[in-house]
């Protein structure tokens, strides 16, 4: 048996209870969002249709913010190497790293986790592709996508911004799925994904959100885990939640937000769930 600590959603925090769960553990499987964002966050949202956040508030703030963010999620990644486990983790949408694809200008990017990961020893990074570990195969899929919810009901105003979003979004999904055909004989296999799929764990329950009440999980997801069927499927993103779902023959659990002292610890492969609340 293996057991295993899934955890995400750190927000540039990092609390000692979940330091110490991590050491009753064999590996480490984290999901991302490693940076603090809020700042950010409510800024995006305080502008959701109207601007760029960084142009509400000027390139001169705007890389003094993410300077901060990029801090606070390099702390957590270094706290997480020093625990002395083997880590294995997936990029969030909050991160910094060399794919990021949404329209940011890299006037204000302060640096890419990638070159720093590599002096950590016990990181390792599985996002958007197949690793095996302790004859458990990962496969990882995280990073920033545009939600199905976003093309459903098209978010941009103009059609020029809505085309683009678009095909960001096909061209999102067809990487997905050719990377899932590099494996396509991979059988009880961990699928490790940042945001949820759509209609699990993807409701919005906050008032501030301009999404509030809708369903921001990506459609892309559902798809591949209908057919490729892995054991188990990690996901986050949604601080709303903490539990364990079937999907077909998969188990979908979201651990919590790390931030707020939640986790998970899974036995592998009986898949026995433990919640740390």
């Amino acid at each position: 048996m293996v057991k295993i600590l899934a955890i995400g959603d750190f927000h540039g925090k990092f609390p000692s209870k979940l330091k110490r769960e991590a050491k009753k553990v064999d590996l480490i499987i984290a999901l991302g969002d490693f940076a603090n964002a809020d700042k950010i966050r409510k800024l995006i949202f305080k502008n959701w249709t109207n601007k760029k956040w960084y142009e509400a508030i000027g390139i001169r703030k705007a890389r003094q913010l993410e300077k901060e963010s990029f801090d606070s999620g390099l702390k957590v990644i270094k706290e997480l190497n020093a625990l002395g486990k083997s880590v294995y983790i997936i990029w969030g949408n909050t991160d910094f790293y060399k794919e990021y694809a949404t329209s940011e200008p890299p006037i204000i990017m302060p640096g890419f986790y990638n070159e720093n990961i590599k002096t950590l020893k016990n990181i390792n990074l599985f996002n958007r592709k197949k690793i095996s570990i302790n004859n458990i195969d990962l496969i990882g899929h995280g990073g920033y996508v545009d939600v199905t919810e976003f093309i459903k009901h098209p978010l941009d105003k103009n059609l020029k911004n809505q085309k683009k979003r678009l095909k960001r979004y096909k061209r999102d999904e067809g990487k997905l799925k050719r990377l899932f055909k590099k494996y396509k004989h991979i059988n009880n296999f961990i699928l490790g994904i940042h945001y949820a799929p759509l209609n699990i764990f993807d409701k919005v329950i906050y008032p501030g959100s301009p999404m509030n009440g809708k369903h921001v999980g990506w459609q892309p997801y559902n798809d591949v885990i209908a057919k490729y069927k892995p054991k188990l499927v990690l996901c986050g993103h949604m601080h709303e939640y903490q539990g364990k779902k079937k999907f077909g023959k998969s188990l979908v659990v979201n651990p919590g937000a790390a931030f707020q002292g939640k986790a998970a610890i899974i036995d592998w492969p009986s898949l026995k769930v433990r919640f740390i609340k």
